[in-house]
């Protein structure tokens, strides 16, 4: 039986078709719980249909299915693999400048050349079927001895930015008397120091107006992180993200980690465990809520993130997006659409989605349910584009107008001034609808982003806003300079009887 095993290994040359098997049932585990087997299949299959129609059409040249398969197997090997070659060079061996694009693949050009010339003029594949055959057997065999033995969940968990070992909600009691909780994230808005700072903008009426109603408005806040996927990672699971070296610019592969990391967020999961209904009024997904509308914040599409170190994905990631007219003009349809119009198309999405929160918020703070209310709404406020004036009129989104308008100063303030009026707008509805008091927590994901660096550097970025609204007015666990990090260990810790240990406040900073 072994001979015979032995026989068909040296005859058949399986391997260039196993090859696409390994890389995407190793990148699937990889990326597990970031990418769907459905996803994993389909790119699979279209892979395979790619190195079928290639070995046929080289072996119209070389007339010898056996020279086909080697080529095809080197030709593959070099496409699927050329990021984990690019990065060897650069990551492991730190020889930077082999990596270069334009080093590393006039190299790999001549060395295929090279070898294809070698697999052209031999004659015996018995003992390098064999030996491929055999290679990638085993490989495939490691992936499903690891898989079966470590399970998914470790794939997945790996995926994820934090531990989630702070809280376990099923070691929690009920808990009597639970209030409806609203999470209001208006995102890019920046703290009123940095506002009186730098734009020697006074938002203390907007401020008092809030204490006047009952809220702690924190001094001098931050968020812990500066872009918006991690900062919501980070704070619904109250704990510092892992992986995410400091000084380093982000992958989009940790924008799917984040997000995953939100999905399964312990925040909701408390939540959930202590009765609530959920209202996910977001871009995020959360277990079991899925979001009111998709927003890439640079995640990867689901089959980009398997086919992340192709050289086709590289090249495109890395090359392409200098050319508008090969990358940023091309709909994927096949039509062109110009920037213009591809921009005014996703500004009508935010400002109906924006619209759509500010009616929906006020409409469940109507609804008198059996069991309390946990509302996520996550609002494009005052992220720009910039839709309306100060005083509530439609502004013209036109692309080059209101790219420019994102670094004056004086449109961002009056946007913020309608934004200042629309939460005030929502807090009044909430105050007034609600049969028992509820807790509010107002704050921003991070500060204001998109002024030019010179003006504004980096560093102020986490300097957001945040303020609470409790129904009995004890604010003692507060305090001036509170982070996102530690905002439902605060909440929890005042009425679902935890005992959670607040985390030190500090500033990540993840770069731009």
């Amino acid at each position: 039986m072994t001979i015979r095993i032995k026989k068909i290994l040296q005859q058949y040359p399986f391997y260039p078709f196993l090859l696409p098997v390994f890389f995407l049932l190793h990148n699937y585990l990889q990326y597990y719980g970031l990418v769907s087997a459905a996803t994993a299949l389909k790119v699979l299959l279209q892979t395979e249909i790619i190195f079928i129609a290639s070995f046929f059409i080289f072996n119209v040249f070389t007339k010898n299915f056996q020279r086909s398969a080697q080529i095809i197997s080197l030709l593959g090997f070099m496409a699927l693999f050329y990021g984990v070659i690019k990065d060897f060079f650069s990551n492991t061996l730190h020889f930077a400048f082999m990596a270069k694009y334009i080093v590393l693949l006039p190299v790999l050009l001549v060395l295929s050349l090279w070898l294809i010339i070698k697999i052209s003029r031999k004659k015996d594949f018995r003992q390098s079927n064999l030996f491929q055959n055999t290679l990638l057997c085993l490989f495939l065999l490691v992936e499903a001895i690891v898989l079966i033995k470590s399970g998914t969940n470790v794939f997945r968990q790996q995926n994820r930015l934090v531990k989630s070992n702070i809280l376990n909600p099923d070691t929690l009691s009920a808990v009597a008397g639970r209030p409806d909780i609203y999470f209001l994230v208006f995102d890019s808005y920046p703290g009123t120091s940095l506002l009186k700072d730098y734009l020697h903008y006074d938002n203390a009426p907007f401020d008092s107006t809030l204490k006047s109603k009952g809220f702690y408005v924190a001094g001098h806040p931050q968020s812990n992180y500066n872009r918006t996927a991690l900062s919501m990672a980070a704070t619904l699971n109250f704990e510092y993200l892992q992986n995410i070296p400091d000084q380093s610019k982000l992958e989009p592969k940790h924008y799917n980690q984040a997000s995953l990391s939100i999905e399964s967020a312990v925040v909701p999961a408390v939540f959930i465990h202590n009765g609530y209904r959920i209202y996910n009024l977001s871009f995020f997904d959360l277990a079991m809520h899925p979001s009111m509308m998709k927003e890439n914040f640079l995640v990867l599409p689901e089959d980009k993130m398997l086919l992340y170190n192709t050289l086709i994905e590289r090249f495109r990631r890395d090359v392409f997006w200098n050319f508008v007219l090969l990358y940023g003009n091309l709909h994927l349809s096949g039509q062109k659409k110009t920037s213009q119009e591809f921009f005014t198309q996703e500004s009508i999405k935010k400002r109906d989605f924006n619209n759509t929160l500010i009616d929906s918020v006020q409409k469940i703070s109507l609804h008198n349910t059996l069991k309390p209310k946990f509302i996520y709404a996550h609002f494009y406020l005052p992220h720009p584009p910039f839709f309306y004036d100060r005083n509530g009129n439609s502004l013209t989104l036109d692309l080059v107008n209101v790219t420019q308008s994102m670094e004056q100063k004086e449109a961002f303030i009056s946007y913020l001034e309608y934004t200042n009026k629309t939460i005030l707008k929502i807090v009044n509805t909430i105050l007034i609808n609600a049969r028992v008091k509820p807790v509010i927590a107002l704050q921003s994901d991070h500060g204001y982003r998109d002024f030019k660096k010179d003006f504004i550097k980096p560093e102020q970025y986490f300097r957001n806003y945040s303020s609470f609204y409790f129904p009995d007015g004890n604010y003692s666990m507060l305090y001036d300079t509170i982070s996102n990090i530690n905002t439902f260990p605060v909440i929890f810790n005042k009425y679902f009887k935890t005992n959670i240990r607040l985390q030190k406040d500090v500033s990540v900073f993840t770069g731009y």
